[in-house]
This record gives structure tokens, sequence and C-alpha cells, in this order.
């Protein structure tokens, strides 16, 4: 049960943050000009999804160190410029 709300909550979490630097972008250049304000808005927002969950402790920390490697990786890479047209399709 552990797992799978950590897993969960990742996939939530990775899928909410990436919307909402698509939608405002403003916050795709602080990520990219500043790693650090990137991995605490990402932290931040994996604590929130885990009082919205229910859950605590580890579980919130499993989802917030898993989503900020994934979310940190897409804004160093420059992925979500690559996705950009699927996030079209599902915002309309």
């Amino acid at each position: 049960m552990l797992i799978e709300l950590a897993a969960a909550m990742t996939v939530t979490a990775v899928i909410l943050e990436l919307w909402l630097v698509w939608r405002y972008r403003w916050l795709l250049l602080i990520f990219e000009k500043n790693i650090l304000l990137g991995i605490a808005f990402s932290m931040i927002l994996s604590w929130l999804l885990g009082e919205a969950f229910g859950a605590s402790g580890t579980v919130i920390l499993l989802a917030a160190v898993s989503s900020t490697l994934v979310t940190a990786t897409v804004y160093r890479t420059g992925t979500l410029l690559v996705i950009d047209p699927l996030l079209a399709l599902i915002a309309h």
C-alpha cells in the first residue's frame, strides 16, 4: 500500500507540475535559471498533494524525491518543449 500510494502521488505530482510549468511559462524560465527554486516548488507541491491524499511521512518523502528527480530532469534537458504538443492536446 505504501509503495502504491507513493507511486500514485509521484505520477500525479509530475503531471500537475509539468502542466503548471507548461501553462505558466515564466515558471519554466525561473526553474531553468535556479534549479533550487524548481526543487523547492516540486517538494512543496508533493507535500500539498500528500495532504490532499491523506498521506504522511515516508509516502510524501518518496513521492517528493521521485517527482523532483523527474521534473528536474525535464527542466534541465528541455524535454518540456518536446512534449509541448501533447500537453496542448490535453489542455484543449
